[in-house]
């Protein structure tokens, strides 16, 4: 059972889909927190605005889910030119990870068919109540997967064009290497790579993409 009074759905071809797309984890207290989008949420005038993401979090192994908190879209209009045109989709494609000092990072894809487009970043220190104005901290990239080793790096892979890896050893997430290109993507077709990842960890200082 979802619990969200805000919530709007939407309907395609005549059906009326319910769409989950995200990461779950486990907090401290033991509850799970799921970060997904479509976000799509009705404020006090009724009016609908562009996609962002919402937390939610279930105290009963997931059988109901109330709102935990929202990162609404909030372009940065100077490092993404594109920022406003973006009507329906706004944020999209969530990474989130509970990081070592329980504080939590996403990051978020967005969509606007106009080009490459930039991938957000932001923080919570109250259990994804409230969250930090989100900030660019690349260029472009699809689904951001997000895992932080016991040695207290954090990965980030992404793609499209191509694939990515950065690292950050920063505690909160927000300062990045530049990127490690995995693929070669001059010249690039879609059967390449679709350029969606998956990281697992295998050891303290060691993953797989």
């Amino acid at each position: 059972m979802l619990i969200d009074s805000q919530a709007v759905r939407y309907s395609r071809g005549g059906l009326f889909p319910v769409v989950w797309m995200g990461d779950m984890h486990i907090a401290a207290d033991g509850s799970i927190i799921a970060g997904i989008y479509p976000g799509f949420m009705q404020d006090q005038q009724g009016k609908v605005d562009a996609s962002g993401i919402t937390f939610y979090r279930s105290v009963d192994k997931g059988h109901s889910w109330t709102v935990q908190g929202r990162i609404p879209y909030q372009p940065d209009t100077i490092k993404d030119l594109n920022g406003n045109k973006r009507l329906a989709l706004g944020f999209t494609e969530p990474g989130f990870e509970i990081l070592k000092d329980g504080s939590f990072l996403c990051i978020m894809r967005t969509t606007d068919g106009l080009g490459n487009s930039p991938m957000y970043a932001s923080r919570s220190t109250d259990l994804g109540a409230t969250w930090s104005k989100p900030t660019v901290i690349t260029p472009f990239g699809v689904l951001p997967r997000v895992l932080q080793l016991k040695n207290g790096v954090i990965v980030l892979s992404a793609g499209r064009p191509g694939v990515q890896l950065r690292f950050s050893t920063d505690p909160q997430g927000m300062n990045w290497t530049d990127p490690l290109e995995m693929l070669p993507y001059e010249g690039e077709r879609p059967a390449v790579t679709c350029g969606y990842t998956g990281l697992l960890a295998t050891g303290p200082d060691r993953f797989l993409l």
